[in-house]
């Protein structure tokens, strides 16, 4: 082999390595954001209008988590009256603290 095959091999091998590396990147990145749009306060923002004078619990990204009857909701925070344990208590939440929202989805 002469040295010119060798290096135009190592130019196409080096190629293919960085053309790899740029798509599993975009992948990676278009992941990251479908990611980032389901945590979205309005994707957190529309789970708690469906739960609008109905039980819910928020978890919170502190760890914490609020679990009462919703309501009202609106582009800043998520009123919450009859808290578990805390049934005479209320809490407004700001909806960017929310991590998740967990609600009953059937009965038994």
């Amino acid at each position: 082999m002469t040295v010119q095959k060798f290096i135009g091999a190592v130019i196409v091998g080096l190629m293919l390595v960085l053309f790899g590396a740029s798509v599993l990147q975009v992948s990676s990145v278009s992941a990251q954001q479908d990611q980032a749009a389901a945590a979205s306060p309005e994707t957190i923002r529309q789970a708690l209008e469906q739960q609008v004078g109905k039980r819910a619990k928020l978890w919170l990204v502190s760890g914490e988590n609020v679990e009462g009857k919703v309501v009202e909701v609106n582009d800043k925070v998520v009123i919450i009256h009859e808290l578990t344990g805390m049934e005479y208590f209320g809490a407004t939440v700001r909806l960017e603290q929310v991590a998740a929202v967990i609600s009953r989805t059937a009965t038994q």
